[in-house]
């Protein structure tokens, strides 16, 4: 009976592992915009996402101007970077968090 739960135990563990795995295999931040008071559902105004083995897609806020060339949102912009930072870091502390628990489970110190 013992062995029949630690065995169950052991695989709860390793599906929830494998499920932060799965997550942590690429990490998307969206930064999205509503008007006030409106009601209206928020609108996607930008995206960035990066994949654990370096590949990266940002869409931005951008306007064409009278020339024709692109220029950024950059308060928009701004904001979006903020996020993408602190959801780096806060993905890094998880991880780094992770790999504590696994080599303390290994006995490593």
């Amino acid at each position: 009976m013992v062995a029949t739960e630690i065995k169950g135990a052991l695989r709860t563990a390793a599906d929830k592992v494998s499920q932060f795995v799965g997550s942590v295999a690429e990490l998307k931040v969206e930064t999205r915009t509503l008007e006030a008071g409106t009601g209206a559902e928020s609108v996607l105004a930008a995206r960035t996402i990066i994949s654990l083995d370096g590949d990266n897609l940002s869409e931005v806020p951008a306007t064409k101007n009278a020339e024709g060339r692109w220029e950024l949102d950059t308060v928009l912009h701004g904001l979006h970077m903020r996020n993408v930072e602190a959801a780096i870091e806060y993905r890094s502390r998880m991880v780094g968090s992770m790999l504590a628990l696994f080599g303390a489970a290994r006995g490593e110190p």
